[in-house]
């Protein structure tokens, strides 16, 4: 199925599905957007590293970059729950928190090290495998 890459009125990228018999031409030229063959040539999951210009589309590695990074700041942040119930019950059984600390330092940093890892990868893929777990 066919679908149109356009920016949508908040400025971000969207896609637009138009239902057969419809004319998509003239909704693409209505939308400014780019026609693409399938789903499968975006990734969705980065649709706002798309760069739309020229009736052409573009994956921007910067943009890529900069949403990995946030995607491991979040998963880091969804991390500390975890970790702070994991923290409270060995502070409870006092029990030694030397490793926990340096665990806490290695997730409060996870982000930076992300920007700093990934700021000389040129491939799509190796952004995309880069794990939370790969940074602590």
């Amino acid at each position: 199925m066919q679908v149109i890459l356009h920016k949508n009125n908040e400025g971000n990228n969207a896609i637009t599905s138009v239902a057969n018999g419809y004319n998509i031409k003239k909704i693409q030229s209505q939308l400014d957007g780019v026609l693409v063959d399938s789903l499968d040539n975006i990734n969705i999951e980065y649709i706002n590293a798309y760069d739309i210009e020229d009736n052409s589309i573009n994956l921007n590695l910067n943009k890529v970059k900069d949403l990995k990074v946030q995607k491991i700041r979040e998963e880091r942040d969804n991390a500390f729950i975890e970790f702070d119930k994991r923290f409270d019950i060995a502070f409870k059984d006092d029990e030694d928190l030397t490793e926990l600390k340096q665990e806490r330092i290695k997730l409060k940093n996870a982000p930076e090290v992300a920007l700093s890892t990934i700021k000389d990868y040129d491939s799509f893929d190796d952004i995309l495998n880069l794990t939370l777990k790969d940074l602590i």
